[in-house]
Order: structure tokens, then C-alpha cells, then sequence
């Protein structure tokens, strides 16, 4: 069973392995750990797929609250895909 939790802090190496094994590690700046760091951190909205302790999806945002929200990263790792994760993160 997979948990979503809304904005429970990940650490940079969490996100990191996350990314890393995902398509979408190729595209982000994984080996620069501060500037990881500052994505996370400055998110306004991070929700997490979980199974168990494991890290297995992320869904990164930048929003007012309001009007507009920009997901910037929708990340699962590849054995969770097709299962859905995605579609919940959204």
C-alpha cells in the first residue's frame, strides 16, 4: 500500500535516489547537492508517495495558493509505474 504525505520533509539524498532512478535524474542537477538542497527548500509544496520507508514518488511545486501552481518535478521510481502513483501526486 502506497502513503501520500503533503510536505513531509525529504532529505537531499532522498530526492537525489528518487531522481536517480527515474528519466528525470538525466535532466536535473543531481550532482550539485546545494542547489538540490535550495529546490527542495524552496518548494511550496512537496508531496511524497511512500511504500513504507521508502521514498517512491514526488510531486514538487511552486505556487500562490491561490490561482497558479507550476509542478515542476512529478518524479516515481520506474518499478512503481504504472500503478497509478503519478496520477495521485497530481
Amino acid at each position: 500500500m502506497i502513503d501520500y504525505k503533503i510536505n513531509e520533509p525529504i532529505s537531499v539524498k532522498q530526492f537525489i535516489g528518487l531522481l536517480n532512478k527515474t528519466t528525470l535524474g538525466a535532466r536535473r542537477p543531481l550532482e550539485d547537492e546545494k542547489r538540490v538542497a535550495a529546490m527542495l527548500h524552496h518548494a511550496d509544496l512537496l508531496i511524497t508517495a511512500w511504500d513504507g520507508e521508502r521514498l517512491v514518488g514526488v510531486a514538487r511545486s511552486v505556487t500562490d495558493f491561490a490561482y497558479c501552481c507550476y509542478l515542476s518535478d512529478l518524479a516515481v521510481d520506474e518499478q512503481y509505474q504504472k500503478q497509478g502513483i503519478g496520477l495521485q501526486l497530481i
